[in-house]
């Protein structure tokens, strides 16, 4: 089954998500915060206004209990989490990969043409193999989310998710 946002989401389990919520709201400027805002209230059956006032606890775990949002908002989850949880895992794929980076984000002069898809399955696996298991599986699932060149890492992904 191919990888999607919320398949990737869904799967998460729901202490995860509470985490990666929690992150969002604490870490979050307001035009992102009010897309997130706007797609509870229309999940929730809520006017927007009553959803912006909201506590932060109630934001997280309306968030975390959600199973479906828009592609750009669990991709904005993930990645804030993955910096902010997982920065490790990042830093550790990239120097695999001899990709140039800063503290996990990737230099813009960087030409990803240069990837070759044996080259980024192999460092997937040799981080599918790592300690943090966990955050490497889900960084792994994040990247092939984004696709180009990491569209390939879903074939070394393991099976029956």
């Amino acid at each position: 089954m191919p990888v999607s946002a919320n398949r990737v989401w869904r799967q998460l389990p729901i202490e995860t998500r509470v985490a990666v919520c929690q992150i969002f709201w604490a870490q979050s400027k307001g035009t992102e915060k009010q897309f997130l805002i706007a797609s509870l209230a229309k999940e929730k059956k809520l006017r927007e206004v009553f959803v912006r006032k909201s506590s932060i606890e109630r934001l997280v775990n309306w968030t975390a209990a959600t199973l479906s949002f828009p592609d750009p908002i669990v991709d904005d989850l993930l990645k804030k989490y993955l910096l902010h949880e997982h920065r490790a895992v990042i830093v550790s794929f990239l120097d695999l990969l001899n990709i140039p980076h800063s503290e996990g984000m990737i230099e813009e002069s960087f030409d990803f043409a240069t990837l070759t898809n044996e080259r980024v399955q192999e460092a997937a696996r040799s981080l599918l193999a790592s300690a943090d298991r966990t955050g490497s599986e889900l960084y792994m699932k994040y990247l092939v989310l984004q696709g180009g060149p990491w569209a390939g890492i879903e074939a070394v992904l393991p099976t029956g998710e």
